[in-house]
C-alpha cells in the first residue's frame, strides 16, 4: 500500500497500484512495477552478459587498485563501475566462439604521473624482475614517485599486487611469486603515483611471460 506522508503533493513510499515509489538522494522516485519477461535472451544480450561477467571477474580481483587508480574519475560513482565502463569497449578478443580478455588493453589506473620508461619483465625462479630506465625529473615525474605492480595468472584466476612498494629511482623490483606458478603464463602491469598518493599515473601493460 502506498502512503501519502504529507498529503497528495507530499512524498510517497511503498507500492501504489502498478507503481513503486521510493526516496533516492532526497527525491521522490516513481517507477513501474517489475514484470518478469518470458522471452529468451537474444544472442546480443547473452554476448553482453558474457563480456560483462568476464570483465567484472577480472576487475573484482584488483578492486583495491582500481579504487585508487580511478578515484579522481569516479566523481561520486563506484570506481570499479567507472573502470568497467572505461575498459569495456576494448577489453575483449573473440576467436570463433571463444571469448577472452584483451589483457594488453586493460587499465586499472589513470592519471598524469608519467609512466615508466621502457619497462621490462624477466622470469626468475619463483620471481619476476621488473625493470625500467631513468627519466628526467619534471612536475609529473619525480624520483620519489611510487610504483605499483600487478601480476595476473589467468590459469589460476589469481592476481598478485604490490602497491606503492618502491620508488621510481630504484629502476627495478623483484616480485616474489608462489612456486606453484611455474609453467603458467602471467600478465604484468605497473604504474607510478606521486609520493603523497594524491596523483596517479596510467597503468602500463609490460607483457606476458611464463613463470619459472
Amino acid at each position: 500500500m502506498g502512503i501519502l506522508k504529507s498529503g497528495i503533493h507530499g512524498p510517497v513510499r511503498n507500492k501504489t497500484g502498478a507503481l513503486i515509489t521510493r526516496m533516492h538522494k532526497g527525491m521522490n522516485i516513481v517507477t513501474g512495477g517489475y514484470r518478469k519477461s518470458n522471452k529468451a535472451p537474444t544472442t546480443s544480450q547473452l554476448d553482453a552478459q558474457a563480456k560483462l561477467g568476464l570483465l567484472s571477474g577480472f576487475l573484482s580481483h584488483i578492486d583495491e587498485l582500481i579504487k585508487i587508480g580511478f578515484k579522481q574519475y569516479a566523481k561520486g560513482k563506484d570506481p570499479v563501475n567507472v573502470a568497467s565502463a572505461y575498459n569495456y569497449n576494448h577489453a575483449f578478443l573473440t576467436d570463433g566462439t571463444e571469448l577472452t580478455l584483451n589483457y594488453p588493453e586493460l587499465v586499472y589506473s589513470r592519471g598524469y604521473i608519467l609512466a615508466p620508461e621502457s619497462p621490462a619483465v624477466l622470469a626468475l625462479p619463483a620471481q619476476i624482475e621488473f625493470n625500467w630506465l631513468p627519466q628526467r625529473q619534471s612536475t609529473y615525474c619525480q624520483y620519489t614517485d611510487l610504483a605499483t605492480f600487478l601480476i595476473y595468472n589467468p590459469a589460476k584466476n589469481r592476481a598478485y599486487k604490490r602497491a606503492l612498494i618502491t620508488d621510481r629511482y630504484a629502476q627495478g623490483y623483484l616480485f616474489d611469486l608462489p612456486s606453484s606458478f611455474a609453467g603458467d603464463t602471467v600478465h604484468c602491469y605497473m604504474n607510478f603515483a606521486s609520493k603523497d598518493g594524491k596523483l596517479q599515473g596510467n597503468s602500463t601493460y609490460i607483457g606476458e611471460l611464463i613463470c619459472k
